[in-house]
């Protein structure tokens, strides 16, 4: 009777050591991590929590966000962390900031990347038909390119212009992409570049960083038929100097569409939200199973154009019907959206 009775708790106690460890083996947990605070990487952050809820694992899954708020060194002390932690299953990096660091840092956990500001030029993506590694990301190939080729058919430009932050991955890959494309495409290409910090890495304030983005823009901006305005979170808090630029100049502006309610002209880019959603699908297969570093980059295929009527109106533009034409989505006013 004994030896029974104890063959009976052993089996007990074996099924619930294999029910927990499966219970266990059932729950991910996924880390976000962005450098900082911008309008693109919350949409694109909407777009992964929207993944995730809507996946099969929806009630398995717990999201961490992490967010350094422009602070590198903090970052950096977060990666390091993360890299020791055995409880993360995925890190989902928005940027390229956190990207770079991240997957120069983590080898073994899977990564999911998106918004790279320049995805060839970044030293992130080099086979765009898989790393070959622990991460995998959703991005356009090419896509600066794509925008101003676009444009280029589109406004018939003879010469564009852009200042950009200097340091920055995104901005100096953008400048050497329009480079490249402009001596293929034969128009002039105007820019100039600035710092964010001093020598010794710190901040300027805001008023010196104003006063050279004011310099930059009244250097560049005179010689030139069209401006790009890049993407940036510095960029996208002082747009009004771009903003009195282009009036003061009577210049036609594109860049991305995060700035077409502020006042550029055409807005050209990717779909933050729905490539959010795309990395969401890819992290579920995943943690399902799939290699990360045979999973295909080049799969954000969402563009868009969009046109802002005032703005145009604003600086003497009068868009052809080519434009309106290949317009996604057109806006009336300054501010608001026309629904």
């Amino acid at each position: 009777m004994l030896p029974k009775l104890i063959q009976m708790i052993f089996s007990a106690a074996v099924f619930a050591c294999i029910f927990f460890t499966s219970a266990q083996a059932e729950n991910y947990h996924i880390v976000s991590i962005q450098h900082q605070r911008f309008p693109p990487y919350e949409l694109s952050l909407k777009g992964f929590k929207q993944g995730v809820s809507q996946s099969a694992l929806a009630d398995r899954i717990t999201l961490e966000e992490y967010n350094a708020d422009s602070d590198i060194t903090a970052l950096d002390m977060f990666i390091n962390k993360i890299e020791n932690r055995d409880d993360v299953d995925l890190i989902f990096s928005i940027g390229t900031q956190s990207t770079q660091r991240i997957i120069k840092e983590i080898k073994t956990t899977p990564i999911v990347f998106t918004d790279l500001g320049a995805p060839e030029t970044s030293g992130i993506i080099t086979d765009w038909k898989g790393s070959g590694a622990n991460f995998t990301g959703v991005e356009t190939q090419d896509y600066i390119g794509i925008g101003i080729h676009l444009l280029h058919e589109l406004m018939a430009f003879k010469s564009i212009g852009l200042i950009y932050l200097k340091g920055s991955p995104s901005h100096e890959g953008t400048v050497k992409q329009i480079t490249e494309l402009s001596q293929d495409q034969k128009f002039e290409f105007h820019t100039r570049g600035f710092a964010l910090r001093d020598e010794n890495n710190k901040t300027f304030p805001r008023k010196v960083i104003r006063e050279n983005m004011q310099s930059a823009l009244d250097e560049i901006a005179p010689k030139v038929d069209v401006f790009y305005v890049q993407i940036s979170n510095t960029f996208d808090q002082n747009f009004d100097l771009f903003f009195e630029c282009f009036k003061k100049h009577s210049l036609p502006s594109a860049g991305a569409p995060i700035y077409i309610k502020k006042g550029i002209v055409i807005g050209i880019g990717r779909n933050k939200e729905k490539f959010g959603y795309q990395s969401a699908e890819y992290a579920i297969k995943i943690l399902q199973g799939a290699d990360p570093g045979k999973m295909p980059m080049d799969t954000g295929k969402e563009f868009s154009i969009s046109l802002n009527i005032e703005a145009a109106t604003i600086v003497g533009y009068n868009p052809s019907i080519d434009i309106l034409g290949a317009a996604d989505e057109i806006y009336r006013k300054i501010g608001a959206i026309d629904e």
